[in-house]
């Protein structure tokens, strides 16, 4: 099966002049010290996870995924996602956790298998909870600690074990605004390598409190007009689908 040679480097895609994924002809890549490469028998495609530093070949660029997610469709943002998060998952499991044996491509899918204790590993996908928390027409937003760009995003985090995405997405408002939320509704979902979330969004409306931060993870929460919103995450996220009804509109789609 001919397939699509995807090239990354962290949480950016070579892509060629036109802005597409890199072609075949930059696979050379693969050759360098410390890639990583990733054959998929599902889709005949390949991923190929590269070094930090490393330089794009003539004619190419390293563009962050999430820009590369806005200039195309969804079928090709997740054939892209998967080959990022199976070449990122490959890079990073290297040895057996039961064993310490080194790990070889496995007989079933994209398995890695022990030849020593007989153990499968199937890449991993981690759920996280996404939410924009409405109050009539103003839009509960966030600010991270860690950002440093003056950006206000929707409210996100993991679902931990023995929860339900409902359970999850109540928990995580209350940890870090203080605030009760009903009417909670799916909105969709997208994939995002970074490393191996699926993130799965909602919208959900004020029920009760009053903010109260978690300063630990939040640097600033605050309610927005939708016709005076900050400085929002770039197109091509589900923050900003969500925050613009876009994610919406493309889960009516389909």
């Amino acid at each position: 099966m001919s397939g699509k040679t995807y090239i990354f480097r962290g949480r950016e895609i070579l892509v060629d002049g036109g802005g597409d994924a890199a072609a075949a002809e930059a696979a050379s890549l693969a050759a360098c010290p410390d890639a990583f490469r990733c054959d998929d028998p599902q889709s005949g495609n390949t991923g190929i996870e590269l070094p930090a530093g490393t330089e794009a070949p003539a004619g190419f660029r390293f563009l962050p995924i999430p820009s590369y997610f806005f200039a195309h469709d969804d079928a090709e943002n997740a054939r892209a996602s998967r080959m990022k998060g199976l070449a990122q998952w490959h890079a990073k499991t290297r040895f057996c956790p039961s064993c310490g044996q080194a790990l070889q491509p496995g007989s079933i899918g994209n398995s890695l298998e022990c030849p020593a204790c007989g153990r499968l590993l199937f890449p991993r996908i981690e759920p996280c909870i996404i939410t924009l928390v409405t109050r009539g027409d103003e839009l509960l937003l966030l600010r991270n600690v860690k950002d440093r760009e003056g950006i206000y995003a929707c409210l996100a985090g993991f679902v931990e074990i023995g929860e339900t995405l409902e359970q999850a997405l109540r928990r995580e408002v209350r940890e870090e605004t203080g605030l009760e939320v009903k009417n909670i509704r799916y909105a969709g979902s997208q994939a995002w390598p970074f490393p191996d979330q699926l993130m799965v969004g909602f919208y959900a409306e004020y029920e009760g409190g009053e903010i109260r931060i978690q300063e630990s993870e939040i640097a600033d929460a605050r309610w927005f007009r939708r016709d005076a919103l900050p400085k929002l995450p770039r197109p091509g996220s589900i923050a900003w689908r969500l925050i613009h009804g876009r994610l919406e509109d493309n889960c009516a789609r389909h």
